[in-house]
């Protein structure tokens, strides 16, 4: 997993940073886009590093403030083109089936 993509998912599986809770869903994410077929994920990647290369730019700028996890995945889900929101979709989902499959066993 891309630098940007660490971020990403850790901001998803942990959206308050006070949290010092272990990042398993992170690592989950990791797996899951590793199987990932090629197609797929050549494009994730592209826009991973588009992504990654514009927040690193932006807060050398000293922009920090549009450089925010918050503000980035805002400004991705509202976008109007379609690859930017489904970029942010990919990861929400990949969080999502994260929660779900690391439940503890009593609890399922």
């Amino acid at each position: 997993m891309r630098w940007f993509e660490r971020q990403l998912a850790a901001h998803l599986t942990r959206p308050d940073p006070d949290e010092a809770e272990p990042l398993e869903g992170a690592d989950y994410v990791d797996g899951a886009l590793r199987v990932m077929p090629m197609h797929l994920r050549v494009g994730i990647l592209t826009e991973s590093f588009a992504f990654g290369a514009g927040r690193l730019l932006l807060g050398r700028a000293g922009r920090r403030d549009a450089t925010t996890a918050d503000r980035v995945i805002a400004r991705c889900r509202t976008s109007r083109i379609d690859v930017v929101r489904q970029y942010v979709r990919v990861f929400e989902s990949l969080v999502l089936f994260a929660e779900n499959e690391l439940l503890p066993e009593a609890a399922a």
